[in-house]
């Protein structure tokens, strides 16, 4: 019998070694400003987007996929979803700078041409395309059968959308005026969304049918896990225009060590002290796969999906805004004066970061 992973790490995924990636692609770009440039870069390479200064305006670009995901697709031959999370990974992760996105493209490699899968995918794209108020321009289609392999053979594919958006230069949220005692508001998740599926899929698949109805579920596991990642961009939008925003993470890849990248240039840290219960799918990761807490709070949502870092005389307009949406939201933690990201479980304090 195979050893089950209990880390994203053992999984085959070291967010360490992609951090160390990311220091090296800054390292080799090394983007120089020289003074006649019309456009000029802002963000270090690393935020939630890549920005440009052009007049009196910043434009954010993202790419972005939507991982191991796809192969849970495969499997259950339904890939609405995956065109769906492709726009809501670029479209939450720019609108943390107060980006507001405008205009997506996607580029989509396959295997061998599968009318279902593309019908699917565009469809879930376009869903996905007028919840945020994006428009789809373009994008590039590939057929590589020598290359691209999935789960079922002849379906394989991989996705990857690039999103584009705009702000004026004061609108700009990088972090910068984040203190310590703002609270974080955090979001509801719809479920998994797009990361961590990597040691989702080998701690539930070894035990679980993706048919099989698990009690505690309102439908097949399968289901649970192609769930569509929830689509922050109007409540951000909006909260954005009413309330003072000091940051915003996307949490996505790392979980809520995201929120460090808040506070690169300050001695400040996030203590979640307020995190509401895991949804049933986290607890059954947790559980059938022996993994430890903090391993959870660092590789999955664990039922938060955005994090609003905001003084807390604006906490509960951010909340009202988010439930206008019909996404629950609630305050789970604070910006404190210890470097690090922190949660208090079970009375405990586990250190992620």
């Amino acid at each position: 019998m195979k050893k089950t992973p209990k880390t994203y790490k053992e999984a085959g995924v070291d967010v360490s070694a992609l951090r160390k990636i990311h220091e090296h692609f800054k390292k080799v770009y090394n983007i120089k400003e020289t003074k006649k440039a019309e456009f000029k870069p802002v963000l270090q390479i690393g935020h939630y987007a890549g920005v440009l200064e052009f007049g009196d305006h910043y434009f954010a670009f993202h790419v972005d996929g939507v991982g191991t995901k796809i192969l849970v697709a495969q499997k259950m031959n339904y890939y609405e979803t995956i065109g769906y999370d492709c726009v809501a990974m670029g479209v939450n992760d720019i609108i943390c700078i107060g980006a507001k996105p405008v205009a997506f493209m996607d580029y989509l490699v396959i295997e061998k041409y599968n009318k279902k899968l593309i019908n699917e995918i565009a469809k879930g794209i376009s869903k996905a395309a007028e919840e945020s108020n994006v428009y789809v321009i373009g994008g590039e289609t590939a057929m590589m059968p020598e290359i691209i392999k999935g789960a079922r053979a002849n379906y394989g594919f991989d996705l990857v959308g690039i999103t584009f958006g705009y702000l004026k230069k004061e609108d700009l949220i990088d972090g910068s005026k984040i203190k310590k005692g703002d609270v974080i508001v955090g979001l509801e998740s719809s479920g998994i969304h797009s990361n961590g599926y990597t040691l989702a899929r080998k701690i539930l698949l070894e035990r679980y049918s993706l048919t099989e109805k698990i009690e505690g579920f309102e439908s097949i596991l399968g289901e649970e896990l192609l769930r569509a990642t929830r689509i922050y961009v109007k409540p951000i939008l909006e909260a954005k225009e009413k309330c003072e925003i000091h940051g915003i993470a996307h949490i996505t890849g790392g979980a809520f060590t995201k929120l460090l990248r808040l506070a690169k240039f300050k001695n400040l840290g996030f203590m979640l002290d307020n995190m509401p219960p895991m949804p049933p799918i986290f607890k059954l990761i947790m559980k059938e796969g022996d993994i430890s807490a903090t391993e959870m709070y660092r590789t999955f949502n664990c039922g938060i999906g955005m994090c609003v870092l905001t003084p807390k005389d604006y906490a509960d307009d951010i909340i009202s805004i988010s439930e206008k949406y019909k996404i629950k939201a609630h305050i789970i933690g604070k910006v404190i004066d210890e470097y690090g990201v922190f949660v208090r479980y079970k009375g405990r304090k586990l250190v992620l970061i």
